[in-house]
């Protein structure tokens, strides 16, 4: 068996249990401050860096300003043993071991979202999340529906905000073609199956 074939298998699920899978390897990492954390923050950094380099460079450009934030405020705000102990003031080695645990958390995920837009189109992303919101329905997704106001803004994320007009990231476009969703038929056996063995290695990961 080649190496691409886990990887086809794996495209060939359901959107809804792609997006169910990401889901739960959120919950994954919020065990912040841990060794357990340390290993889903970097798998995510390495995953992204294969799978979606460019996209994943271009998040941590975005958030360059984040991150020194967190490095000021975690660093400067913390009581503890100050860095250079000659100096009456300045950053702590305490509020350091925080800022880096706040600031990998926040590469992981931008790691995460770099995936999964990189994975899912926009039309597959908003499919998916109507039918793990609405698993029943078979309607479309309406105008005022959070799938589809969602990907609007993932829309617009990929392009940079029209100064002053932030706004219309929710408003509908003009004309009356519908955004593109595509449709998300019932899960078939496989993603069943998928789906309980991702809840059965949270549920271990968790308890670890």
């Amino acid at each position: 068996m080649s190496v691409s074939d886990p990887t086809r298998r794996l495209a060939s699920l359901h959107a809804a249990t792609l997006l169910a899978l990401w889901l739960m390897w959120l919950l994954a990492g919020q065990r912040v401050g841990t060794m357990t954390h340390g290993a889903w923050a970097l798998a995510s950094v390495l995953l992204a860096s294969v799978f979606a380099s460019a996209r994943f460079l271009r998040l941590m450009l975005r958030l360059r300003w984040l991150f020194l934030a967190i490095v000021l405020t975690f660093g400067l705000g913390t009581p503890g043993r100050l860095i250079i102990p000659d100096f009456p003031a300045g950053p702590s080695v305490e509020g350091l071991s925080l800022a880096w645990n706040a600031m990998a958390h926040l590469a992981a995920m931008a790691g995460c979202v770099a995936v999964l837009l990189a994975g899912l189109t926009p039309g597959r992303l908003t499919g998916a999340m109507h039918r793990l919101i609405h698993p029943f329905s078979a309607c479309h997704p309406g105008a005022d529906s959070f799938a589809l106001r969602l990907q609007l803004v993932l829309v617009e994320l990929e392009r940079p905000a029209p100064e002053g007009r932030w706004v219309r990231w929710l408003d509908l476009p003009s004309g009356n073609a519908p955004l593109p969703v595509e449709s998300c038929p019932p899960l078939g056996r496989a993603d069943v199956f998928v789906l309980g063995v991702g809840v059965a290695l949270l549920l271990l990961w968790i308890g670890f």
